[in-house]
């Protein structure tokens, strides 16, 4: 994989984007459209590449991690950072993402703009959610 087939881009910043996040129990093929994860509540909302990187990383490892054993601390050493660069580049360029584990759980971050939700945006692009939706 090549740096320069995943940079990251400014475009994001221009379009007045931000992203809701979706996890689903199911497998790609089965979630839901984008039109019915909009209408229902976001279980994350973020502002920026960076936050839909961390999100959709911290959520699949937290769905897929290995199961804890009494009286252990398992250590998750897992490396994302291959997806990460590429979730990073893709959300940079306004773009959705949509990953998951095969069968398993499909985790969604939407972009969406001011008019398609009621989020506040404030002037840095900070985030916040009018209903129960958390922010990052």
């Amino acid at each position: 994989m090549s740096t320069e087939d995943w940079a990251v881009a400014d475009a994001w910043a221009g379009l007045g984007l931000h992203w809701h996040g979706y996890v689903e129990r199911v497998a790609l093929a089965h979630a839901g459209t984008r039109e019915e994860r909009l209408a229902g509540e976001p279980d994350e909302v973020m502002a920026n590449p960076d936050e839909v990187a961390a999100w959709l990383e911290g959520t699949i490892k937290a769905a897929t991690g290995p199961a804890p054993i009494k009286g252990a601390t398992v250590e998750d050493t897992r490396d994302f950072a291959d997806s990460i660069t590429v979730w990073k580049s893709l959300a940079s360029r306004g773009e959705s993402v949509s990953t998951g584990v095969n069968g398993q759980i499909t985790v969604t971050a939407d972009a969406v703009t001011e008019r398609e939700c009621d989020c506040q945006i404030s002037g840095s692009a900070s985030v916040s959610r009018l209903s129960k939706g958390r922010r990052r």
